[in-house]
């Protein structure tokens, strides 16, 4: 797979998060987990915005370049989705849907997410690219480690 198929992905991917996220904020009872999941969302947008702005970038034959928001973050089967779409992921998860079922799966998509990013910069070739997808994967773990707080604040390991 070439790396702006991978870039196409990776938008979707991250639109998708907005969705999933936006919704299960929506479902939340609990103002914090609620915050939580929106905060996660607008990290989405952000994401989308940078991985877009890199695609027009190469689409105009600029090349990979790095991007400045991304500085403070450190450095799959690419076609598989990871986030359902919002009907489908509702589906996946019970009808009323708590928190620790909505922890669990996105600790799931965000593990997937991460895979996606990490293996798109092993195969990348340009040192810009290789360093923008690992950023994109350090994100993605940033909100694995986020989840997996709130996981352990609310339901502690092991169980």
């Amino acid at each position: 797979m070439e790396l702006m198929d991978v870039l196409v992905q990776a938008m979707k991917l991250e639109s998708d998060g907005r969705k999933f996220y936006e919704t299960i904020a929506a479902h939340m009872t609990d103002p914090e987990a609620a915050a939580m999941f929106t905060r996660l969302a607008a990290d989405e947008v952000d994401h989308y915005n940078y991985i877009e702005r890199q695609y027009l970038a190469l689409e105009a034959g600029k090349g990979w370049s790095e991007i400045p928001e991304m500085a403070s973050v450190g450095v799959i089967d690419a076609v598989s989705v990871v986030f359902p779409p919002e009907k489908q992921a509702l589906a996946e998860l019970p009808p009323h849907p708590s928190e620790e079922d909505a922890l669990l799966f996105a600790l799931g998509v965000e593990d997937k997410s991460f895979k996606l990013y990490h293996n798109s910069a092993q195969i990348a070739k340009d040192p810009e690219a290789k360093k923008l997808f690992m950023q994109l994967a350090g994100a993605e773990q940033t909100h694995f480690n986020v989840l997996m707080q709130r996981y352990d604040s609310r339901y502690g390991y092991p169980r």
